[in-house]
């Protein structure tokens, strides 16, 4: 097993929300219910112009106006949040094959990290819920940057709390803001299709393996994705 004092080779980078959990479709649920209580009109592709893969901060604004206030946004967001926990909560379950490959990871000694466009609230629920958080030894969301995936800040802040370079991380993702951040981190990824859009995929162009789930993935298979180390030596 690798020393955890020493500086390690690589590392693991999961998003949340459609990839660690299938969770999609409950947030989705969420945000028509909320437009429904405000008389805002709403559609699957009014969803994918205004909502889907964006953070709370691009979201309020885009379905209430660019004049609202910050506070306002926190309101809604409270709102929304607190509905889709409600809804969630009672099926709440990990992504096929998650636990599996944590375990693996955590066994190796590979380092795991969590990046997410959630807030706080929606992280503890998700890793608290599924009792996972042990597994992952940097933890950040959308509170921690200025700016949310497809920047990818979050990517560089979760990766640099790996203690690695983003291009010796492997980030698991299943939207397009998500690719868009690993693209320009230059950070390899692998999409996970089972809670996520498949309209999403062609944004995924650059990937480096596209998966349902986490089912049969192992450790070597991902030390073989991520270029300079010795396992991708040795295959090469």
């Amino acid at each position: 097993m690798q020393n955890r004092q020493s500086a390690p080779e690589w590392g693991v980078i999961f998003d949340l929300d459609g990839t660690i959990t299938p969770n999609t479709a409950y947030h989705r649920q969420a945000w028509f219910e909320l437009c429904k209580r405000y008389n805002i009109p709403m559609d699957m592709e009014l969803y994918h112009q205004k909502v889907h893969a964006r953070s709370n901060d691009k979201i309020v604004p885009n379905l209430f106006g660019p004049q609202v206030s910050d506070a306002f946004i926190r309101k809604i967001e409270h709102e929304k949040e607190s509905l889709y926990r409600q809804i969630y909560k009672p099926v709440m379950k990990p992504t096929a094959g998650l636990m599996k490959l944590l375990e693996e990871l955590r066994s190796a000694g590979i380092p795991c990290g969590t990046a997410s466009n959630s807030p706080k609230d929606n992280v503890d629920f998700v890793l608290d819920g599924l009792n996972i958080r042990p597994f992952f030894r940097a933890v950040f969301y959308r509170d921690h940057v200025q700016h949310g995936k497809p920047d990818p800040e979050i990517l560089y802040k979760t990766a640099e709390g790996l203690g690695l370079p983003p291009k010796r991380c492997i980030l698991f993702e299943d939207s397009s803001s998500g690719f868009k951040a690993a693209r320009a981190a230059g950070m390899p990824y692998i999409v996970i299709t089972a809670g996520g859009d498949p309209n999403e995929l062609r944004e995924a162009f650059d990937a480096q393996a596209v998966f349902e789930d986490f089912t049969g993935i192992t450790a070597e298979t991902l030390q073989k994705m991520i270029p300079g180390t010795s396992a991708e030596a040795r295959s090469a």
